[in-house]
């Protein structure tokens, strides 16, 4: 039902905006053909951010209370388990574009750096916000600090630092008749300097850049080419490649009392009751030592396995590995940065990165969604459901960047809209979450649930449709 609702509006947006225009007095459509230009986003990565915050608040909303619709209680995968990983890997994505849009323009580095930080405080404080809706409200001795937005500003302020510290301007130059040559520069994003990028210079004939290469600009400045990436990007290799290591020294050699070291279990009644107070090993450990009560006390395997610590599934052990999935969609970023000219060259590295993260994922957990030498585990954001979730998200990048931007087959809306102001979504979404008519009570079957999940769901899509129809774009 949701996919017919969602194909019909697609189908039927365009018309209904002219009609709504038409009869507001605003429709012009001479003026906006004069002045219509050639498209500066990449509307692929709209509409997989926009999947990602539909399918967040979907989840949110409760999906209909089926089980394959929640969080896992332990080790395993569902549907709810992918949708972060999916965001914040387009958040590593967007860090590239955003980067090298300013450093094009000139920014001075420090001033980037600057904003970064900006950001991550105001990402922090808003998630310390939204931890204060609860029922009945929030009890200042456990004010939960650790969160989604929180997780997402300090992830993305650590590979904004890295992007900006090791990768220089990449200028993209061509050669036409006579030997000339040509810098391109990206664009900045004014919705949320998440979505342009070096777009096909209208002045050249049959508005095409062929050809393209990546080396010095025209006027002699430095710059990076697709062959030196690599040069670029080793130091950001390494301090990943040290951040896992120090995940794992952590998770499966730190020694915690009263607890196995490299415990990865539930706690509670898991593994026949054994370490009932060892919920979350180390990452568990760690947090109830810094945090104390303020952390998240109601995990998911509190049910199924009657646990009695808290735990937080966004707590500081899993920033580390976080980081990883956030620069698997910097990487992303890197690709497509570099293959402007090769379409088909940018889907085969993303699918070949989906077949390689893939194949980490499987051999770390032996192929096995609850067991093998690394569990896939959301709650302790395990290296192997990073290796799975980030193969995912290649795989839906390079498949709707095929269908929208390499064949046109679709425009990617409503997704597209939703992407454009997902924090806006998301925030609103949690603050009104009790509001109608995105919720109201109902009977707690499957159907009535699902029903009430679908509908607010909508809502926030029509929203988002909305303000993109009115050129309102939220950011911070």
């Amino acid at each position: 039902i949701l996919i017919v609702l969602i194909v019909m509006i697609n189908k039927q947006y365009p018309r209904l905006r002219e009609e709504v225009l038409k009869k507001l007095g605003k429709w012009e459509p001479e003026e906006e053909k004069k002045e219509e230009k050639p498209s500066t986003r990449l509307n692929s990565l709209d509409t997989f951010r926009g999947l990602a915050i539909t399918t967040m608040i979907f989840v949110n909303f409760g999906g209909g209370k089926y089980y394959f619709m929640e969080h896992a209680a332990w080790n395993g995968l569902a549907v709810a388990d992918f949708v972060f990983p999916w965001f914040m890997f387009m958040v590593g994505l967007s860090i590239v574009l955003s980067t090298q849009s300013q450093l094009k323009r000139n920014v001075a580095k420090t001033v980037i750096l600057k904003k970064v930080t900006i950001r991550f405080i105001k990402l922090f404080l808003i998630g310390i916000f939204l931890n204060t809706a609860v029922p009945g409200g929030v009890e200042l001795s456990n004010w939960r600090i650790p969160g989604v937005l929180q997780r997402i500003g300090f992830t993305f302020f650590v590979c904004s630092v890295l992007e900006v510290l090791f990768i220089p301007r990449l200028t993209a130059v061509d050669s036409f008749g006579g030997g000339e040559r040509l810098t391109v520069a990206a664009d900045d994003n004014e919705y949320n300097e998440c979505g342009k990028f070096l777009n096909d210079n209208p002045d050249i004939p049959e508005k095409k850049i062929s050809n393209w290469r990546f080396g010095h600009s025209s006027n002699g400045e430095a710059s990076c080419t697709g062959k030196s990436l690599l040069f670029h990007t080793w130091p950001q290799w390494i301090i990943m490649s040290l951040f896992t290591g120090l995940w794992c020294a952590i998770t499966f050699a730190m020694p915690i009392p009263g607890c196995p070291t490299g415990y990865l279990g539930a706690g509670g009644l898991a593994d026949d009751g054994q370490y009932p107070n060892c919920t979350g090993g180390a990452a568990g450990y760690i947090d109830r030592l810094i945090f104390g009560p303020n952390m998240y006390q109601h995990p998911t395997c509190k049910s199924l396995y009657r646990t009695t610590h808290a735990y937080d599934p966004e707590g500081l052990l899993g920033c580390l590995t976080g980081i990883i999935t956030v620069y698997s969609g910097v990487l992303a970023g890197h690709i497509i940065v570099t293959n402007k000219s090769s379409r088909g060259g940018t889907l085969i590295k993303l699918v070949v990165l989906a077949g390689i993260t893939l194949v980490l994922g499987i051999v770390l957990s032996k192929g096995s969604l609850s067991g093998g030498w690394v569990p896939i585990n959301k709650n302790l954001w395990t290296i192997s459901y990073v290796m799975i979730t980030s193969s995912s998200a290649y795989f839906i990048l390079a498949l709707l960047y095929f269908l929208i931007d390499f064949q046109g087959w679709c425009c990617g809306s409503p997704f597209r809209s939703a992407g454009k102001n997902p924090l806006f979504l998301y925030v609103g979404s949690y603050i009104l979450y009790n509001y109608f008519p995105f919720n109201w009570a109902t009977s707690e079957t499957h159907g009535a649930l699902m029903a009430q999940s679908i509908v607010g769901t909508i809502m926030w899509v029509l929203v988002g449709l909305y303000l993109d129809c009115k050129k309102i774009y939220y950011k911070i």
